[in-house]
């Protein structure tokens, strides 16, 4: 069984030995699928499936052994893959730099179009992950640049950290909401509502529950999602705060959505991170410098 039969078998299983159903999932024939189990069976004469009137009705006992073993070696295998990917990419000079998907979004979509479009000799490959996934690859080295959320936690002897942004944290909320008339939020307002932030692989979640917290505030963090295009469409439909980074306004029509500072609000200052070397090759000043022009404007 090769790794292309192990992801077939794993996803029969998974579909609940449906074979239309797999089928469809993984876009081959429904014969050809039931072909590869009957023609296994009766190479290995081991048998995968219990029947019942014909249809697969389950995962005998030495089925599921495979199946946990297969699960397993797949797993290692995109390992692999992933890795492989890794190595080819730094013998071929890219780039790689790490960055959450709504930073992406909001800071760097026209930098970094332009640059590519200005530079097609310099190979550029963007890893979206949240804060914590994106430390962890840097620490690994597997991250030329990470773009961090602060407090980065970083140690400024082995890294260098650059503030690209500065802003804060507000209050998304229906016009509706009760708090919607406030000029600002106070933290204790929250206290009979609930609240919406970005999932826990993201340093906002830690951030908002600390704030909290610290101000001693009931408020509850009950919604969470990677979509911040989710949490505030929410707000729509129930009376859930949801805490974002104030530059998300700038996408959302006001009259859908009320946006509120806070009277202490938590900051959102955006680093650009690399670590400390000896040296940096042309390519990777260049991208250093290109970033922190873009960002740091002269002042007249």
């Amino acid at each position: 069984m090769d790794i292309t039969q192990m992801k077939y078998f794993i996803t029969i299983i998974e579909c609940g030995c449906n074979l239309s159903v797999a089928a469809k999932r993984i876009h081959i024939s429904q014969s050809a699928l039931s072909q590869f189990i009957t023609h296994f069976e009766k190479d290995e004469e081991v048998e995968l499936f219990v029947r019942k009137n014909g249809r697969l009705d389950g995962p005998t006992s030495s089925g599921k052994r495979v199946y946990k073993h297969a699960l397993e070696i797949v797993s290692m295998h995109k390992e692999m893959e992933d890795m492989i990917r890794k190595e080819a990419a730094k013998q071929k000079g890219t780039i790689r730099i790490g960055l959450p998907s709504l930073i992406l979004t909001v800071l760097f979509t026209n930098f970094f179009s332009k640059f590519i479009i200005e530079n097609p000799d310099i190979k550029i490959e963007l890893v979206e992950e949240g804060s914590y996934e994106l430390k962890r690859m840097f620490f690994e080295k597997d991250l030329d640049y990470a773009v961090l959320v602060a407090p980065t936690d970083l140690d400024s002897k082995s890294y260098e950290e650059h503030v690209i942004q500065i802003d804060e944290y507000i209050a998304f909320m229906n016009p509706k909401h009760p708090l919607a008339s406030q000029e600002s939020i106070k933290w204790k307002d929250l206290d009979n509502f609930q609240i919406g932030t970005f999932r826990e692989s993201f340093i906002t979640n830690r951030l908002v529950k600390d704030k909290i917290r610290m101000k001693k505030s009931k408020a509850e963090v009950t919604l969470t999602a990677a979509s911040w295009d989710f949490l505030v469409e929410t707000t729509n439909h129930s009376e859930i705060v949801s805490i974002l980074p104030a530059p998300i306004k700038r996408y959302l029509n006001n009259e859908q959505v009320v946006m509120k500072p806070f009277d202490d609000p938590i900051p959102f200052n955006v680093m650009l991170c690399r670590p400390v070397k000896p040296s940096y090759t042309p390519v990777e000043t260049f991208i250093h410098e290109s970033m922190l022009s873009y960002f740091y404007q002269p002042i007249d």
